[in-house]
């Protein structure tokens, strides 16, 4: 059996069908699958070889595991947008304990939401496929946070249908997601993320905000911090002409010297030359993507 491999951190799909191309099969990532329009039957195959059938129409979401067996069965005209991720991503950009919430569904992959969380989560998707759809400067940064929180929304999700999973507080779940969008909305402010401001925000002694943070994490709290400070910088040198200086600024870098001294730390290579690496690489995927069909 076919299984398909993502050779990039996350990926963004607009695919419409009459008859869906692609047989059973399986991946080494999460997918997403938000259907726009049509509708038809999504199949999957359990650890036993017990064969599932959901129907879907437009607005119903999927979320597809790794090493999930499925297809699609078109019925009428379908339009899809196949949002697709790896488990290294949520890790790296949300956390360990929102990676590991995703694959709570173990019965069913499809989405069951309130009807508040439902319309936020479609919302969300209709910004990332208008992004997709009209490239312009920091197109990858907004789709990542969009995407972020559309991950953090469904990890939610399954948490509520899951409480014996995960006993711990609901609240004390909801503020320590709270506690890391509250760290990446204020990336680019360090007086903001010190260890005293954060503890007056979220009502925690200094003494155990290391602790907290790494019991629902897996990792320390300046850990998560300088690796989110880092991936902004890297998405905004990858597709922005914006300056060093300016960078450094927007990631709460002190100063260019610092923000390349930890770039070239982080990735091995200068800040520039990653700039021209990924030029390249873009114009190479944009000559062989006109000649081909990715789904």
């Amino acid at each position: 059996m076919w299984k398909e491999n993502l050779y990039e951190p996350a990926e963004i799909l607009i695919r419409e069908h009459e008859i869906f191309p692609i047989e059973e099969h399986q991946h080494s990532f999460f997918e997403m699958a938000y259907i726009v329009s049509g509708t038809g039957m999504f199949h999957t195959y359990g650890k036993i070889s017990e064969k599932k059938e959901i129907p879907y129409s437009a607005g119903t979401i999927f979320l597809i595991p790794p090493d999930t067996v499925h297809c699609f069965t078109i019925h009428t005209y379908s339009k899809y947008v196949f949002l697709r991720f790896t488990d290294q991503y949520v890790t790296e950009c949300i956390g360990k304990y929102v990676a590991h919430t995703l694959y709570l569904p173990e019965k069913t992959p499809l989405v069951v939401m309130s009807d508040k969380e439902a319309q936020t989560a479609r919302q969300l998707i209709s910004f990332i496929a208008d992004e997709q759809a009209n490239r312009q400067n920091f197109s990858v940064y907004l789709q990542q946070q969009w995407l972020n929180s559309l991950i953090a929304l469904i990890a939610r999700s399954f948490l509520a249908d899951n409480q014996t999973a995960f006993p711990a507080d609901t609240e004390e779940t909801d503020k320590a997601l709270y506690l890391l969008q509250y760290i990446q909305q204020h990336i680019h402010q360090p007086q903001m993320l010190r260890i005293e401001a954060l503890c007056q925000k979220f009502n925690l002694s200094e003494n155990y905000i290391g602790r907290y943070f790494k019991r629902h994490f897996q990792e320390s709290l300046q850990q998560y911090i300088s690796r989110n400070r880092i991936k902004m910088a890297e998405s905004l040198i990858k597709d922005t002409q914006l300056s060093m200086k300016e960078i450094a600024y927007r990631t709460g870098y002190s100063d260019a010297c610092h923000l390349t001294k930890k770039f070239q730390s982080y990735y091995g290579i200068s800040p520039l030359k990653y700039r021209k690496q990924s030029v390249l690489q873009k114009k190479e995927q944009h000559n062989s993507s006109s000649d081909s069909t990715l789904r």
